[in-house]
């Protein structure tokens, strides 16, 4: 067994993780687990020393319809940390982050644990999960401290390590005095026109199908999704940054590879907490658009409050959540704490609901990937129908959105889980944002399609123009 020690290096005040995210030379593989909304601890690593990523297959020896796959990432993820026992630093709060196993999943990671339709991946595309080892980083406070972090293994701590990431960070803060806050970050207007490859008759036809299955029986709810993409040049570490400052969430995050491919998330919702037996899940269904006075915004968030459609998605996505928790947990031990409140955004209101759970996490990571994977809020219920009809109407893969980025500390049990909605990827000179809405039994589809949109405004700041096109 492998004993991992973090150890706070030093403890100063500085520029904001975004700042430092954009001063880290290029090849670094950077990674910012993002509490932008200043609610809790904030943590930017890079240089990992270990790398876990793969594209899922269908298994060729399975005879059934829609075969699991071959890989089994939560069962890879558990096997390549199975040695490790990390030990959080004691100069550190319970809350913070100094290192750990951080990546994500997509939402084709489903295939692991669930049957339904593969779809054919774009030419150009991320591989399907992708977990790092991150010994080294920044764990930022609530209230604006930097803490510089080193993991080494208890009995092999190697002196030149911490002084090469002592005298690295000196040089990281002096590459920040020079980045300002004007000339390229002054202008708002980033991408030259955000657009959707689905018109929204195609859209509304495939709710208005969606309602018949529901109708029929077959399900009662399902999240339907389309793409949308613009020509992007830029730098993906800017466009963060100044979509960071309008769009404050506390599961924000950004991933970048070696080849500059990145992955960017201004997700507001929780998938998975995971503090030792303790389990927690924060789904969201219900959406409104911010008011432009706040009477007209206290009207918005009333409406919200009593819409009985939007209750109702939310009950249903929440006693899934508590199916979906119950498979691992402890009998008697799944506990709603709250089916649902408003909470707000720059650019709408949601509804949250609150699920704790306590299980035996000797069952391991995998475990409890295959309980709850893909998260319930956006795939739909029943849940292995609702990823039959996605699949179906979609009829191409997600990516990574609608799936899950995280990061997890082996032997403590501890980890944390965003499900990426309002989420991008930038590669190959273009940047590609899906959006989508719950669709049950008496939705409207313009409305539908509206709301799609209206999840795609918080990159208003960065393009012009959210369109369709034909």
């Amino acid at each position: 067994m492998h004993l991992l020690q973090t150890q706070v290096l030093g403890t100063c005040s500085g520029p904001p993780p975004e700042q430092l995210l954009k001063a880290l030379p290029k090849g670094t593989r950077p990674v910012l687990l993002d509490s932008s909304d200043g609610s809790g601890w904030s943590f930017l690593a890079w240089d990992p020393d270990c790398v876990l990523e793969g594209t899922l297959s269908p298994d060729s020896d399975s005879r059934t319809r829609w075969p699991l796959s071959r890989e089994d990432p939560g069962r890879l993820l558990e096997e390549a940390t199975a040695n490790e026992m990390w030990q959080p630093s004691t100069e550190l709060p319970g809350e913070a982050w100094g290192g750990g196993w951080i990546g994500w999943m997509s939402f084709e990671c489903g295939h692991a644990w669930e049957s339904f339709p593969w779809t054919e991946a774009p030419s150009c595309s991320l591989p399907d999960f992708c977990f790092a080892r991150y010994r080294k980083g920044i764990a930022f406070s609530p209230d604006g401290e930097l803490h510089l972090c080193l993991t080494q293994e208890l009995g092999n701590e190697e002196l030149s390590e911490k002084t090469e990431l002592l005298d690295s960070f000196q040089s990281l803060l002096h590459s920040c005095e020079g980045l300002s806050s004007g000339g390229e970050e002054a202008n708002c207007e980033m991408l030259e026109g955000l657009q959707s490859s689905s018109s929204p008759e195609s859209f509304q036809e495939k709710v208005s199908l969606l309602r018949d299955w529901i109708g029929a029986g077959e399900l009662f709810q399902a999240n339907l999704s389309h793409l949308m993409g613009a020509p992007f040049r830029k730098s993906p570490r800017l466009l963060y940054s100044q979509v960071r400052q309008a769009q404050e969430t506390a599961m924000s995050a950004y991933w970048e590879n070696e080849k500059g491919h990145a992955l960017l998330s201004w997700s507001p919702e929780r998938f998975l907490k995971i503090d030792g037996e303790q389990l927690q899940t924060s789904p969201i269904k219900g959406t409104a658009p911010r008011g432009l006075t706040p009477v007209e915004d206290q009207e918005l968030i009333a409406e919200l409050e009593s819409n009985e459609k939007e209750r109702a998605e939310l009950t249903m996505i929440v006693d899934m959540a508590r199916n979906d928790l119950g498979r691992v947990a402890k009998s008697g031990k799944v506990h709603v704490v709250s089916a649902g409140k408003v909470e707000h955004f720059s650019t709408l209101h949601h509804r949250t609901a609150l699920v704790n759970a306590e299980w035996n996490p000797s069952q391991g990571i995998s475990a409890l990937f295959r309980s709850a994977f893909p998260p319930a809020s956006v795939t739909g219920a029943p849940k292995v129908r609702a990823l039959q009809a996605i699949a179906e109407l979609e009829r191409e893969s997600r990516g990574p959105y609608c799936g899950s980025f995280g990061i997890w500390q082996p032997g403590v049990n501890r980890g944390e889980f965003s499900v990426l909605i309002r989420t991008a990827t930038c590669m190959s000179d273009r940047l590609q944002v899906r959006v989508g809405a719950g669709i049950v039994w008496d939705s409207q589809p313009e409305k539908e399609w509206n709301e799609t949109l209206l999840k795609a405004r918080y990159l208003e700041c960065a393009t012009p123009s959210i369109q369709s096109c034909r």
